[in-house]
């Protein structure tokens, strides 16, 4: 695979979808320690127990799309575990926004 400033690559992109009898995300499945920055605190967003940034309103209507991985000048966005990002916008920004990468559920693409 391709070099990619994802954190969380290694553990998603997959269609697995890792959950506890409850229903939430596995501890440890999506959240490694040697993915921190220290002194950096990471948002994950999940939904179904996958890493998913989509926001729908009350009626299940989807309204936007949010990074499921937020970090200090880094952002990714997942869809249904799989790297992804609407309208052809770039689905990871890195090095304080500096690295771009568009990805296309799951696959890595040029601009």
């Amino acid at each position: 695979m391709e070099k990619t400033a994802s954190l969380f690559i290694d553990y998603n992109n997959t269609d697995t979808v890792s959950r506890d009898e409850s229903g939430s995300p596995l501890n440890g499945i999506f959240v490694h320690a040697d993915s921190y920055d220290k002194g950096k605190k990471i948002i994950l967003r999940f939904r179904n127990g996958m890493l998913d940034g989509d926001v729908f309103d009350g009626e299940g209507n989807f309204l936007m799309q949010k990074p499921a991985v937020e970090t200090t000048g880094h952002q990714e966005f997942w869809r249904a575990n799989k790297l992804h990002r609407d309208d052809g916008e770039p689905a990871v920004y890195s090095d304080d926004f500096r690295i771009t990468e568009y990805w296309d559920n799951g696959v890595r693409h040029d601009k």
